[in-house]
């Protein structure tokens, strides 16, 4: 908030003049609670003798909770997590680092009264931060070089899809490695040390390709496979042959299969990719929630 032509005193009855900002009455009440709330929070670490605890309280809302609830079970070895109780065990946030790829991965996942502690476990540079859009002022205080995008959190569920379907759409197999390979290297932003293991990553991640002529110009993948809800990424592409409907058609494949075998499929999708969006929508995606994809360090983009 900006002063007006009456200059404000320090020690003002209607405010307080903080670092050259006006705080109002409202804000330093705010800032009063998150701090006596700070003081009251315990940061604990996710081990074996609270994981099924915590495992178990992910499990009341998997869909929202889904990076943390499957990592924790299917990849501890990469998995750190810290969690924040309140002084009545009350889970109020955690933060989770995954550091099986190339840069971090980190889950923020709390309120605002809750983040600052919780920050403190981030890696100090060189990663990803997956947020809440209300999270956005206190992350960049801590990472004021970070660089943030806005994705839309998409979701279908069962029996509400409308699938495209060709014969030339297959799933990929452990010998299709190569086609992937060849696929793509022309996405610029690529991870290498996922280029390094597509023939194990596409033995462990259900994935989808679509061929003409031989040769596979499109695929999509699930990274995440659970019982309530799938997650579908690496939606790709090759440049020469867009805008022909082939990532319609790979995307409603590994959905069809997911939507099989649990409730739900999601997706993140940057909120300025219109063209995706829209293939998405018209498979049956719908958009229920915003989140924050955080570079600090790495120059990637979602």
């Amino acid at each position: 908030m900006r002063l007006g032509k009456r200059k404000r005193q320090p020690h003002d009855s209607a405010g307080s003049i903080r670092l050259g900002r006006y705080v109002g009455p409202n804000s330093m009440r705010a800032m009063v609670k998150a701090q006596t709330r700070d003081l009251m929070l315990e940061i604990r670490k996710v081990d074996e003798s609270n994981k099924q605890w915590i495992i178990d309280y992910l499990r009341q809302d998997v869909v929202r909770h889904v990076f943390a609830f499957y990592d924790l079970q299917h990849d501890p070895e990469h998995t750190t997590m810290y969690a924040a109780f309140e002084d009545d065990d009350r889970l109020s946030g955690y933060i989770l680092i995954y550091a099986a790829l190339e840069f971090p991965s980190v889950v923020l996942e709390c309120d605002v009264g809750t983040v600052g502690k919780l920050i403190e476990h981030a890696p100090s540079d060189h990663f990803i931060m997956h947020a809440q859009s209300n999270l956005l002022a206190e992350v960049e205080s801590r990472f004021p070089n970070a660089k943030h995008y806005i994705e839309n959190w998409m979701m279908v569920k069962k029996g509400e899809a409308d699938f495209s379907r060709s014969e030339h759409v297959r799933k990929l197999n452990a010998a299709d490695g190569s086609r992937l390979t060849a696929l793509l290297p022309s996405r610029k932003d690529s991870l290498r040390a996922v280029d390094r293991k597509y023939a194990d990553w596409v033995r462990r991640m259900p994935t989808y390709g679509v061929f003409m002529d031989g040769d596979m110009v499109s695929y999509a993948g699930s990274f995440i496979q659970t019982p309530q809800i799938w997650m579908i990424g690496g939606v790709y592409t090759d440049l020469n042959h867009r805008n022909r409907g082939y990532a319609t058609l790979a995307t409603s494949a590994i959905t069809e299969e997911a939507l099989r075998k649990s409730d739900a499929a999601a997706l993140f999708v940057r909120s300025d990719n219109y063209p995706a969006i829209s293939v998405y929508e018209k498979i049956g995606y719908k958009k229920i929630g915003e989140k924050l994809w955080i570079d600090v360090g790495t120059g990637m983009k979602p």
